[in-house]
């Protein structure tokens, strides 16, 4: 499995290591190391953090393109609740499952064995949130407002944006949440594309002039 977050990583290991029938490699690399581990250990599953989503990109790509054969590839959400744009780009990817922090440990194997037997795994958790988000419309719809179109941030990009409007920088932000700095990355460059911003500044004026974000 491959996460830049040690404490994830070890706990997700050892819940996934003391059930039966599993051996597990742990690994914290960029998207060509994580490639290059994939061709040299030739694990049956790969287990990738979200947040590393380059590299899940990049180990899609060179599976599609047969550089790395024979490998079920698994995503792992760690946050709560999870960016359903995130988990809409992952499974147009092509990964063949989906699992979160908090699901069980046989929660877990049982998503490894699935997609080693060539099946598809969505967690439970995974499944309410898509099934809440479908119920109430999505977390993304475009209706005028003086203009501007209403995009319905995620809580996640709202904190994001909010910090960004406060002058913090993608390094102080990632500290701040805890989070990794290709993670912030990831959810400025989603809402840039989505608003057509030019620039973040761009993004947090149109965010406001949207409703997204409050004057204040």
């Amino acid at each position: 499995m491959a996460t830049s977050n040690e404490v994830l990583r070890a706990g997700i290991a050892a819940l996934i290591g003391q059930r039966p029938g599993f051996a597990v490699s742990e690994t914290s690399v960029d998207s060509v190391a994580l490639v290059e581990e994939a061709q040299a250990r030739k694990p049956d599953v790969l287990l990738v953090d979200v947040e590393m989503a380059g590299s899940l990109r990049e180990l899609l790509r060179a599976r599609s393109g047969g550089t790395v054969t024979n490998i079920a590839v698994v995503a792992l959400s760690a946050a709560d609740p999870p960016d359903l744009d995130v988990l809409r780009e992952i499974v147009q990817c092509g990964v063949e499952g989906i699992v979160t922090a908090n699901d069980q440990a046989t929660q877990l194997s049982g998503a490894m064995q699935a997609v080693r037997r060539g099946q598809r795994w969505l967690s439970p958790t995974i499944g309410g949130y898509l099934l809440d988000a479908l119920r109430c419309g999505g977390p993304a719809s475009s209706s005028p407002r003086g203009g501007a179109t209403v995009m319905n941030l995620t809580q996640r990009e709202r904190v994001v944006l909010a910090l960004v409007a406060d002058g913090l920088t993608v390094s102080q932000i990632a500290k701040r949440l805890h989070r990794s700095e290709s993670a912030i990355k990831y959810h400025l460059s989603n809402m840039s594309a989505r608003y057509q911003a030019s620039n973040r500044a761009h993004l947090v004026y149109l965010a406001i002039r949207a409703g997204e974000l409050p004057l204040d």
